[in-house]
């Protein structure tokens, strides 16, 4: 008779899981479709601080005026650079997960 207690997860105290497959698969589904809103949350605030930052250094007349060349050029350049910044972290997060991934394998290995 299995005494394993199982937490709101489905895991035990032993490491056992009361999960059928099926459930497994929905679970993981679920974590991966919330990562997606994440995702996109993300990136809708990113983009609404961009229009902000952007606004503010290059937009000096009304807004019932066209923008002028000069504000044109500014909003572009200032865009391109929020988007290099951007690569930049985005890589620096890309490299650090790879270097713990490496990492993670490397203890793993070295544990069995």
């Amino acid at each position: 008779m299995n005494s394993d207690h199982y937490d709101e997860f489905g895991q035990s105290a032993s490491g056992t899981s009361s999960l059928h497959p099926s459930d497994a698969v929905k679970m993981q589904q679920a974590v991966q479709e919330i990562e997606k809103m994440v995702q996109i949350q993300t990136q809708m605030e990113i983009i609404k601080n961009i229009n902000s930052k952007c606004f503010e250094r290059c937009i000096f007349k009304p807004a019932s005026s066209p923008l002028g060349n000069g504000e044109r050029q500014c909003l572009a350049k200032c865009m391109d650079r929020f988007q290099d910044g951007l690569k930049v972290v985005n890589q620096t997060i890309m490299q650090r997960h790879r270097q713990e991934q490496l990492a993670a394998q490397d203890s793993a290995g070295m544990s069995l």
